[in-house]
């Protein structure tokens, strides 16, 4: 059975003089009997979150499974609202949240302790975590972040998470926050290449263009990558050649 996807709570961010402040989203993942999300929000969507779960008839204690992109304030803070559901992350970014970047404003020192206790399943590399969905690392934004691959009828469908945040990102290829920049070269490469357009500019940090060039180039010419904050739907439609299913 091709799993599903359904986005619970839409992405934003409010920018303001000194800062801005990040609103993850949150994608409803159903995998044969299986419900995960992908990622979990923070107490600004908390709210949103169980309403949008009510509205499907479901509650918290109905999600099987928690996967996080990677370990920002944004997209973990809800865990509370799963107290007994496993978690799926990174080795590399559980290693990490033990001892964050000095610099790093957006990693919880306390994430740790809302993982103590639970069941942790760790992936290294790309892995199959579900059924026909596929975590592979995605770092830059943060050490070890992840995004999923899923199948759909149009192509497979990348669930970028922070990894390409806005369609503006994937239009002029510049990306922000990246608190982990040189690991993105780290991504794993020999890949199929996809048409030309459907890739970005190298960044400065990644000589190649590997990193994002490995998300926009998932696997195939169709595939289809799903930012996660805001920006122009045209911006990203003229970069990959392919509208989106679904979108913030």
């Amino acid at each position: 059975m091709v799993p599903q996807y359904e986005i619970l709570v839409e992405g934003s961010s409010v920018a303001f003089q000194g800062g801005f402040f990040g609103i993850s989203t949150i994608v409803l993942i159903r995998s044969g009997a299986t419900l995960a999300l992908f990622d979990c929000g923070h107490g600004v969507t908390r709210k949103l979150l169980l309403d949008a779960l009510q509205h499907r008839g479901l509650a918290p204690k109905d999600i099987d499974l928690v996967i996080l992109s990677h370990g920002h304030f944004d997209h973990v803070l809800n865990l509370d609202l799963f107290p007994e559901v496993p978690v799926v992350l990174s080795r590399d970014e559980y290693d990490y949240i033990q001892a964050p970047f000095e610099s790093d404003w957006v990693t919880p020192r306390l994430l740790p302790m809302l993982l103590e206790g639970r069941e942790l399943r760790l992936t290294a590399g790309e892995e199959e975590i579900l059924p026909g969905v596929t975590a592979f690392p995605t770092p830059g934004h943060a050490p070890g972040h992840i995004s999923l691959e899923l199948p759909s009828p149009e192509g497979p469908v990348v669930l970028a998470a922070d990894a390409l945040k806005t369609a503006r990102e994937a239009s002029t290829g510049i990306p922000d926050l990246e608190f982990d920049p040189e690991t993105r070269q780290e991504i794993a490469t020999g890949r199929p290449a996809s048409r030309p357009h459907h890739r970005s500019r190298p960044f400065p940090d990644d000589p190649d263009g590997r990193g994002r060039q490995d998300l926009m180039d998932r696997h195939s010419g169709d595939a289809i990558a799903v930012p996660v904050r805001e920006g122009s739907m045209d911006d990203l439609v003229q970069t990959s050649g392919r509208r989106p299913a679904s979108c913030p």
